[in-house]
């Protein structure tokens, strides 16, 4: 604990730094430069450019029997800023690699740390290839904090797919020749209407949401090409793929009723967050320790996606939220931003390192504990 009041300045310099300079996704140079110098100062070995993002990297420190990561966050949003607080996230999580690295050298502890930079959350996410190959094959848990207007331990994400339903028809004049004509955006329009009817037969932790980006040339043209661009998501991923299955019957079933012809293309998408009870269980035990109270959570909880749901797939895995203002406040907003830079902002940096740096010294000291994680981890 003393080795992380030690960093406060040091984390509060680097949690400002971030935020003065906001890099949107996997451009990230100056955040990603500034991690890795002062890890690499600290004595840890970097790898950068992983999995052939630029801004991403590994920092390694130890060899031994259990491995621990912290994950480290650091895009922020197109003018906006960082108006969903990774430079807090970030600079938490070097708090608590920085402290765990420090113990592991002076006492001799049969543990490695890592801190894992991962770029462009708000886009892609880094953390879904990372997942599929195999960065986190070897390491034995994974945690990282995430700033809110609540402190919860064991919110989920949703599970989300990405859907562009594009209608071809044949255009003529929609008012001496319609009869000539073939729609498209009529197969839009009906997709929507059918999506519509199919909510009140779907799961209420099911979300739908879309917008129309093409709708035709002009009115007196029978439009020959529109396109519609959804979201869609649920709270597990067997459920999600069930829901995306009756989404793309709308849209056919929009295609036949019109005479059009539809090509649907799937995008990207992030799986469901499954936190890891038992490791969220000995964090909460951790964080109350600090005098920090647990708030009640929302019903379906945050009701966002996140590509944490992929990692905690492959690897046991926490991403509680930690309050940084006394009133409601909208992720995504200049207001957020605001407040990820207060003194409520700092506060959860060093609450969220000691809190992740506790959980992982129980971990390391308790092998039981670790046994207890692994055997209840489902991978998925």
């Amino acid at each position: 604990m003393k080795e992380i009041e030690k960093l406060k300045p040091l984390l509060y310099s680097t949690s400002r730094k971030i935020f003065e300079n906001p890099e949107t996704a996997y451009k990230e140079y100056k955040a990603s430069k500034l991690l890795i110098e002062t890890l690499k100062k600290e004595g840890f070995g970097v790898e950068r450019n992983i999995c052939g993002y630029e801004t991403a990297f590994i920092a390694r420190y130890g060899k031994g029997k259990v491995k621990i990561a912290f994950l480290a966050e650091y895009d922020a949003l197109p003018e906006i800023g960082h108006g969903c607080g990774h430079n807090i996230i970030a600079s938490a999580s070097l708090g608590a690699g920085i402290a765990l690295k420090r113990l592991i050298e002076k006492n001799g502890l049969d543990a490695a740390v890592y801190v894992i930079g991962c770029p462009g959350e708000e886009a892609e996410g880094a953390k879904v290839k990372f997942s599929e190959e195999g960065v986190f094959r070897d390491i034995d848990v994974v945690m990282m904090i995430h700033p809110g207007d609540r402190t919860l331990i064991k919110e989920r994400f949703l599970a989300i797919r990405e859907l562009r339903f594009k209608f071809y028809g044949k255009p003529s004049h929609a008012a001496a020749s319609p009869e000539e004509g073939i729609n498209a955006l009529d197969g839009v329009i009906l997709t929507y209407n059918n999506i519509n009817a199919l909510r009140q037969h779907l799961r209420e932790d099911v979300r739908i949401h879309g917008i129309i980006t093409s709708g035709g040339a002009a009115p007196n043209i029978v439009p020959d090409y529109a396109e519609a661009y959804f979201f869609v998501r649920a709270v597990d991923n067997e459920y999600l793929k069930k829901v995306l299955e009756k989404v793309k019957n709308c849209a056919m079933g929009a295609r036949k009723a019109t005479g059009t012809e539809l090509k649907i293309e799937m995008g990207k998408g992030y799986k469901a967050f499954y936190p890891n009870n038992t490791l969220a269980e000995i964090f909460e035990k951790n964080i109350k320790s600090l005098g920090v109270t647990i708030d009640k959570s929302k019903e379906f909880g945050g009701l966002g996606s996140s590509d944490i749901g992929n990692v905690s797939c492959v690897v046991p895995s926490i991403h509680p939220f930690i309050r940084i203002s006394d009133k409601e406040l909208r992720s995504h907003s200049k207001e957020f931003a605001q407040a990820a830079i207060s003194e409520k902002g700092n506060e959860a940096i060093m609450i969220g390192a000691k809190a992740m740096f506790l959980t992982a010294l129980d971990i390391i000291e308790n092998p039981e504990l670790l046994k207890k994680i692994k055997a209840e981890f489902v991978p998925r």
